[in-house]
């Protein structure tokens, strides 16, 4: 069992889990950890360690300013259009299986094909 579980979070690319599972086996087999509580802290450690990569990788892209789509100021940019950037954003595109190029005056990133 505890093979299949390594193969498993290997497939999954659950890497924090894989790095801990260890540990937490341990934690569990002494009593510390219940079942569900096993699982939580399996949980909050991937969520630790993509935390942690995800902060990692903005340090090493040395941006100037960090905004959010949720902190951007579309009227000092009323070209913009906000309900497409938006839309864009939730990814139903990406579900769809559908492509999006972006193009134009301003356009910081380029083209992008998915």
């Amino acid at each position: 069992m505890d093979t299949a579980l390594r193969e498993s979070l290997k497939a999954l690319r659950l890497s924090g889990m894989l790095e801990t599972l260890d540990a937490r086996l341990i934690q569990a087999y002494g009593g510390k950890l219940g079942h569900l509580d096993f699982l939580q802290v399996l949980c909050q450690d991937e969520i630790t360690r993509r935390t942690v990569a995800f902060q990692r990788r903005l340090q090493k892209a040395k941006f100037e300013q960090q905004v959010t789509l949720e902190e951007f100021d579309f009227a000092a940019s009323p070209k913009l259009p906000a309900a497409q950037i938006r839309d864009l954003a939730a990814l139903r595109w990406l579900h769809a299986g559908e492509s999006v190029i972006l193009f134009g005056p301003g356009v910081i990133a380029g083209s992008f094909a998915i």
